[in-house]
C-alpha cells in the first residue's frame, strides 16, 4: 500500500464512492503494514472510479483504518492518484484523528451521498 492508492466503496444502493490512502502509519520507527490514514473522497458514481474521474476531488473525512476497511467492504485497490493529498507520506497515530471500524467508510459514504 502506498499514498494515493484508491479503492471503490460500495454504498449499497448500486452506486460507489471512493476511499484513498492518505498516508501510511509509523509505529516504533516502522511502517505498519495493516494500519493507514484513510480518506473518503467527494465522488459518487454508478461504477467504480477511475483516476481521471478523481482528479478534482477533495477529502470529505479522514480516519485511521485497518486494511480490512478495503477488503471487508468489497473494494479493491484500483490505482494510484497523482495529486497532492495534503498529507505527508507517513504519519504517527494520534488521538486527534478518529479510528474507523471496518465498515465506517461505507456508512460515511452513504451519509454524504444520500440523494446525490
Amino acid at each position: 500500500m502506498v499514498q494515493g492508492q484508491f479503492w471503490s466503496v460500495p454504498i449499497g444502493d448500486g452506486r460507489f464512492s471512493c476511499g484513498v490512502v492518505l498516508a501510511l502509519v509509523e509505529k516504533s520507527g516502522k511502517k505498519d503494514p495493516r494500519i493507514f490514514l484513510a480518506g473518503l473522497l467527494d465522488w459518487v458514481g454508478p461504477l467504480p472510479p477511475s483516476a481521471e474521474e478523481l482528479d478534482k476531488c477533495s477529502v470529505l473525512e479522514k480516519g485511521f483504518a485497518h486494511i480490512k476497511t478495503i477488503t471487508e467492504t468489497g473494494g479493491a485497490l484500483l490505482g494510484k492518484l497523482e495529486i497532492n493529498l495534503g498529507s505527508p507520506e507517513v504519519v504517527s497515530e494520534t488521538d486527534s484523528i478518529n479510528t474507523w471500524g471496518y465498515n465506517s467508510i461505507v456508512k460515511k459514504a452513504a451519509k454524504h451521498n444520500v440523494g446525490s
